[in-house]
């Protein structure tokens, strides 16, 4: 298995870790996003699809980790709930 940990979708600044808020990359729902920094084969709409291929032909299977929970940069927006207007 080839696995995604958590906070995959926070932008890497040397002051940005766990318990620091306002790094995260969300869409305009709040939904974690890849950083395009951190993750550049995700532009261009890919998304993880080149990273979970290549894991594939080598015959490993390929996962994220998500959190159970509202991005506290998405709270900050007051970004809309997606399907609710």
């Amino acid at each position: 298995y080839g696995v995604v940990d958590f906070l995959w979708y926070r932008r890497h600044e040397g002051v940005a870790s766990v318990s620091s808020p306002g790094y995260d990359v969300i869409d305009e729902w709040g939904r974690p996003i890849r950083d395009p920094v951190r993750w550049p084969s995700s532009l261009g709409g890919q998304g993880f699809k080149i990273v979970a291929d290549s894991l594939n032909k080598m015959d490993l299977k390929f996962g994220i980790h998500v959190m159970r929970e509202i991005s506290s940069e998405a709270v900050k927006q007051n970004t809309p709930i997606m399907g609710s207007k």
